[in-house]
Parts: structure tokens; sequence; C-alpha cells
């Protein structure tokens, strides 16, 4: 069983699903292909949104899907957590984290230089006891174009993660396969918006993908860190 680790499925909550019937559409594709523990992470601005506000939306978002949710399917509530300075004025941020883990989502400007700058808000989320995810890769052009940024990443014991919808064109299909290849990326999910932007379908074809490149083993290695985030929330 696999593991999608980032969506906007939560109906009416963001840009992403609109209905609790299109969320069940995205979650039968997801299923058709052995995806059943499915992360919930919704976009947090926390420079527009206080935390009390996110969360009382997400929490009558969320009543809405639990009730019509198939059986078989596990959910993992998060945010994808925009981080700036405000977010720092929460004494506990673990609410926002993956279920009942430490793991936190994070975005940032897709043109991060992932300076020292950048680098603090990781270490400030580390000093709530929180471990960093980031958030699709192959969006900040830097880290692309620079593999010492994502090395410097890894030695930070930040955990990375891509879309599957990511290994498109032939220069980044080869860098991901590249930093997959050198341990560099965790896990992955489809950012899933809608059945178009962030195409469920495209998650077992990215598996498979990564099993002829890489091998069973990298496959193995997302499989055995996505659970090791992912803290299923009792119904």
């Amino acid at each position: 069983m696999y593991y999608d680790m980032h969506s906007h499925i939560l109906p009416e909550m963001d840009d992403g699903s609109k209905s609790v019937e299109l969320s069940l559409e995205i979650i039968e594709k997801l299923r058709a292909q052995d995806v059943k523990n499915i992360c919930l992470t919704p976009h947090f601005y926390t420079n527009e949104e206080s935390m009390e506000q996110f969360l009382e939306r997400r929490q009558a978002s969320l009543g809405k899907l639990l009730p019509v949710l198939p059986d078989d399917v596990n959910v993992c509530v998060g945010a994808e957590v925009y981080l700036s300075s405000y977010l720092f004025n929460n004494k506990d941020l673990s609410e926002i984290c993956y279920g009942d883990s430490k793991y936190i989502l994070c975005e940032f400007s897709f043109g991060s230089h992932f300076s020292e700058h950048t680098m603090e808000y990781f270490y400030r989320l580390k000093s709530y006891g929180l471990k960093p995810v980031l958030t699709h890769i192959e969006r900040y052009h830097h880290l692309m174009d620079d593999e010492s940024l994502v090395e410097n990443l890894v030695d930070e014991d930040i955990i990375i993660q891509t879309n599957v919808g990511a290994f498109k064109g032939f220069s980044q299909k080869r860098k991901l396969i590249k930093y997959i290849k050198r341990g560099y990326i965790d896990i992955v999910g489809t950012d899933c918006h809608s059945l178009t932007r962030g195409n469920p379908d495209e998650y077992s074809a990215t598996i498979n993908l990564i099993r002829e490149k890489c091998g069973q083993e990298y496959v193995d290695h997302i499989i055995k860190t996505s659970a090791e985030i992912f803290s299923p929330l009792k119904r």
C-alpha cells in the first residue's frame, strides 16, 4: 500500500477540491493505484490567516469528508505551511504537523535562494522540536540548479518531497532521478488539487519509473519514510 504525502483534496478548503464529490472521485483514482494512505495538507498561508482560523476551517472541511470516506482509506491530517515570521507567534505548532507526528510540511517562495535567512526558518522549527519536510523540491529552481544547496538540506536532516507529476521533460526528470539515487528525495505526493491539476492518475506511473531507473530499494525507502511520518486519523 502506497502513500500520498501531499494533497489538496479537503473540500472547499483552499484552491484544491471544490466539493465532497470531487474529493471522493480523486480518492477513488488513488485507491485504484493502491494508494490508500492519503495526507490531507491544505495550504496554510501564515502571513494571511491566524492558526485558529485555519484550524477552524480545516475541521469544518473534515466534517464534510470523513462521514463518506471509504473504510479502507486512511487519512493523515496536516497542512502545507508557508513559512513566515508570523508563524512563530504561536507557542504550539503541533496541530499543523502531519497527524500526531513531529513532521511539518513546509513551503517557501519558489524563488527562495535557501540562504542562511531561509535556513533560519528550519532552525526555528527545530527549536519547537519539529522535523521539517520540504515540499515539491522541483519548484525551487535554485535547488534544481545547485546540488550543494540540496546537500545542505540533507545534512540538516530535512525530509524532501517531490510531486509525482514532476517527472516530465528530459532535463527535470533526469535531475530528479539523480537526486533519488543520491538519497536526497524521501517521499512523494500528488499535490492533487483536482482531476487535472496534480493528476492523481500519475502516481503508479511515477513509482514504476523510480523502480525502473533507481531500483526497488529506492521505492522501499519512500514507503518506509512515508510510513514513519504518516499518522492515521482515528475514526
